[in-house]
């Protein structure tokens, strides 16, 4: 286990915005996450896992903590039949090389979830999902470490608490590491996408049999085009969560404003655009404490250039602000705010 000091957590963060961490504890192997808990309990110090950095934003303070970072990338086959194959994923592999390999080797399940960023590891916890696939389809299990018993255990999928960016792992943020993440893939031919963008993508192209890897880069394509790169322009992706509403206030939504896109969710919910929000409130592309809201999608912040984590949060109070007044509606942060 490699262990540093005094490090800088902008650097695990796509934003760019975070202060400075304590320690740093590099896992190469399971087993060195009981030494980490050993360290752990001498410094009397609470364990915040990073990944890639694609949905974690810190603070500029001082954090005391121990930052934990998983550099394995395995992927075993566990079992398999004519129908299924099922794998165990480490949780320190880039889960868009896994919807790659999965996708090389002929496997559905996944590939409509291409160009995702962060970590196998990040997927459960925000229940990572894209034109109508969700993770939680496809996992059977969460592998996990519990720091306060020490022990290593399976979580399976149905006692989760998977909901729409949300699970048992977000709910209670540091109690568990994930170390591992089981999924079961699919052996046949994908169906023609259902979801607009991609399904418009294909009948445009008179393609009415996309293959996998046809899937696979078409979403890519159409997420470059929709989504800044984080590499030049500092961001988490999409910033909010889509407000869930009950199908009662969702229709009286729609009597104030025929125009609004409205979304099936599960049973007695609709979902709705926080995009649209954003744009109908005039914040669309327009900069805000050094946060940009992106001109294509406004559920995407930028950091435009020095926005500090305060900058950050007078932001979402400005951006909540205009939406609550106009709307009665709060949209949920999606990223991980460490304060």
């Amino acid at each position: 286990m490699k262990f540093t000091e005094n490090i800088d957590l902008s650097q695990f963060s796509f934003m760019k915005i975070g202060g400075t961490g304590k320690f740093l504890a590099e896992i190469e192997n399971d087993s060195q996450i009981k030494e980490l808990n050993d360290l752990r309990k001498v410094h009397n110090l609470p364990v915040v896992l990073v990944g890639e950095g694609s949905n974690t934003i810190f603070n500029d303070n001082k954090h005391d903590k121990i930052f934990v970072q998983f550099k394995q990338k395995d992927i075993i086959k566990l079992y398999e039949n004519d129908r299924n194959i099922n794998v165990k994923v480490s949780a320190g592999l880039n889960w868009d090389k896994f919807v790659d390999w999965s996708v090389q080797n002929g496997l559905s399940g996944i590939e409509k979830m291409s160009g995702i960023p962060g970590t196998v590891g990040a997927s459960p916890i925000q229940n990572i999902g894209a034109y109508g696939q969700e993770v939680k389809g496809v996992i059977t299990y969460v592998e996990v470490y519990e720091f306060e018993t020490g022990k290593f255990y399976e979580i399976p999928s149905s006692e989760c608490n998977f909901s729409y960016r949300n699970s048992i792992f977000k709910e209670n943020l540091g109690k568990f590491a994930i170390v591992n993440v089981a999924f079961i893939l699919n052996k046949r031919e994908p169906d023609f996408p259902n979801y607009k963008d991609l399904s418009l993508y294909f009948l445009e192209k008179q393609n009415k049999k996309p293959s996998l890897k046809e899937i696979r880069e078409a979403v890519l394509e159409i997420r470059s085009s929709k989504l800044p790169d984080w590499k030049k322009e500092p961001n988490c992706g999409s910033f909010f969560k889509n407000p869930v509403v009950t199908n009662a206030e969702a229709e009286k939504l729609l009597e104030k404003y025929p125009d609004m896109p409205q979304f099936k969710a599960e049973s007695g919910y609709t979902k709705l655009s926080g995009g649209w929000l954003i744009e109908k409130v005039g914040l669309k592309g327009e900069t805000i404490n050094n946060i940009k809201i992106h001109p294509k999608s406004g559920l995407v912040l930028i950091n435009a250039g020095g926005a500090s984590f305060q900058d950050l949060e007078k932001t979402i109070e400005e951006i909540n602000g205009k939406i609550e007044k106009s709307f009665g509606l709060v949209l949920e942060v999606e990223p991980n705010l460490i304060k």
